[in-house]
């Protein structure tokens, strides 16, 4: 199911610069078709692989393949110089070499391509792997046709934590497959209440050494019960105004926990969560320095557990997944906190839930249909205390998710593993959002005269942050852009670019004097108070130790 919308995490996040092999004649010309790229191509065996076809046609044209492995696009075209993006949709678990014909035709004319996938392939006997408190020892095995020194092993980053030491051992049972052990896999015991997990990978390496992902597997290990039950629930529906507005009509931000029982209300800990979720909000521009805009509410949320899992209680049922970056909730649950704070729109307000876990999530959900009497623009942002309360991973998140998605209604800059090339279809319902003024920061136009954020392409002002049109955007390898290499949409470890910055700027004014500024009125403000510099934060994208990074999941999208 594919929902349009906001999530936190992009766990695969290295294997982004899949590259593809191309070979075959160049320029040769059949009928209306003369190939620029060659009559063959042969992609990796993983999902998500793109390459192009290029050609020249001497008039309009068609192109059609029925693999279901793969999708290509566009589908027709004009005259000319043209292109033809391809990418798999499946990793070939065949055992073998598959292949498809695009046939191409032009004024009568066909031209065909042969398109072949490898067949290298590395599969777990398991998805996921459970573990008690008490943690355990297990030997994970998989089956793979590669060679040792082919095959790769990593592991999501902080695992090395509570799963301390890892050895590989295979045999080979018969001429083409290996079978293969992680052993043994000790699960170190988890004195937390908060469940742990991790992702362990197999991969291959392109020409390029980049980590080509063949199969994942899952390991979650559940929190330490003390056995305590919450029993005083008068504080449960409480509301404290943080922060007051000082300019403007008052927007609000409603903030509240899930999984804090009464001891964590009257030991200062909800309390203390709650105003540190608040300056994380405001801590980057140009919320920063639009703060005074603002009104900023607590609301009490008494669960009875405080873990998250099955037998346990929390207030508003939210639950962490163990194979996604995903949280799902109670909408209803939540909404009824929402408006315990009265005097506001609670169905064009933006609120935060802020789980009491440490494990890596964060999702936002965004209700929208402007056709609504009135209006419904209500976003939901979950993010657990990722890491510690103080952790730039925590703050850099909720930023991600509750600023960039549920506020500014941005899209995500990164791409995903299970995406491949954007359709027409993704780039129609994209273009209509635009004019809801939704995902300002993402767009399916290549040509930096066209694109939304044109006009900052070429504008001496913003030339530090090299804004143009990078392929790879809107969770897509190919066919969508965002504005720079790196963003707060995309890594977290970059400020916000200026297209969102101008929107979340923008969306400020509107909502608090009631006009939308000009582009040079946004100029004149981010002149003064811009982020003072355009660099990674505290680590690269792409990691060269065996790990993989930790990115939020993509926004859901609720009409």
């Amino acid at each position: 199911m594919r929902l349009y919308g906001s999530f936190v995490l992009t766990t695969v996040a290295a294997l982004a610069c899949l590259t593809l092999l191309l070979t075959g004649c160049a320029d040769d010309d059949v009928g209306g078709v003369a190939m620029s790229s060659g009559d063959t191509m042969e992609l990796y065996p993983v999902v998500n692989v793109s390459s192009d076809i290029s050609f020249v046609a001497d008039e309009d044209w068609t192109a059609s393949c029925s693999a279901p492995w793969l999708t290509f696009f566009p589908q027709s075209g004009g005259e000319g110089a043209n292109t033809i993006t391809v990418s798999t949709t499946q990793t070939n678990r065949t055992h073998h070499v598959r292949s498809a014909t695009m046939t191409i035709v032009s004024g009568g004319k066909r031209r065909t391509v042969t398109i072949t996938q490898r067949s290298e392939y590395a599969i777990f006997d398991d998805k996921e792997l459970t573990f008690p408190p008490e943690g355990g020892t297990i030997n994970m095995t998989f089956r793979t046709n590669m060679s040792d020194d082919d095959l790769k092993l990593y592991r999501a980053r902080g695992m090395e934590e509570w799963i301390p030491e890892l050895s590989k051992s295979e045999s080979r049972t018969r001429a083409t497959e290996h079978t293969g052990s992680i052993s043994p896999l000790t699960v170190l015991p988890n004195t937390d209440h908060s469940a742990r997990d991790g992702t362990f990978y197999l991969a291959m390496l392109d020409d390029q050494g980049n980590p080509l992902l063949l199969d994942t597997l899952f390991i979650h290990q559940a929190g330490m019960s003390d056995g305590y039950s919450s029993q005083d629930y008068s504080a449960d529906g409480k509301v404290v105004q943080l922060s007051t507005s000082t300019q403007g009509k008052g927007i609000p931000i409603v903030l509240m926990g899930d999984g804090f029982q009464d001891r964590d209300i009257h030991d200062g800990t909800y309390a203390q969560v709650m105003n540190q979720a608040m300056e994380n909000l405001f801590s980057e521009e140009p919320l920063r320095s639009l703060r005074d805009y603002f009104d900023v509410y607590a609301v009490t949320a008494v669960s009875k557990h405080n873990i998250f899992g099955e037998g346990y209680e929390t207030a508003l049922h939210t639950m962490p997944s163990h194979q996604t970056m995903a949280i799902s909730m109670d909408t209803k649950t939540v909404t009824s906190y929402v408006r315990r704070v009265e005097a506001i729109d609670s169905l064009n307000t933006f609120s935060v839930v802020i789980l009491n876990t440490n494990m890596h999530r964060g999702v936002t959900y965004m209700f929208f249909n402007p056709d609504e009497d009135p209006p419904v623009n209500y976003s939901i942002s979950l993010c657990p205390i990722i890491d510690s309360l103080k952790s730039e991973t925590f703050r850099t998140v909720l930023v991600h998710e509750a600023v960039g998605h549920a506020f500014a209604k941005l899209g995500d800059e990164y791409v995903r593993a299970g995406e491949g090339s954007a359709t027409e279809s993704d780039a129609k319902w994209l273009h209509e959002r635009h004019g809801y003024d939704l995902y300002l920061n993402v767009d399916s136009e290549r040509d930096t005269a066209k694109v939304i954020w044109s006009r900052f392409v070429n504008d001496p002002a913003f030339a530090d942050e090299h804004i143009g049109t990078y392929e790879g955007a809107y969770t897509f390898y190919k066919g969508m852009f965002r504005p720079t290499e790196e963003s707060m949409m995309r890594s977290n470890d970059a400020p916000f670019n200026a297209p969102s910055r101008q929107a979340i700027y923008n969306r400020v004014m509107l909502l608090a004097t009631g006009q939308k500024p000009t582009y040079e009125a946004f100029v004149a403000f981010d002149r003064e108070h811009r982020p003072t510099f355009w660099s990674y934060r505290s680590r690269t994208r792409q990691s060269a130790t065996l790990t993989m990074p930790f990115r939020p999941a993509p926004p859901l999208f609720v009409p």
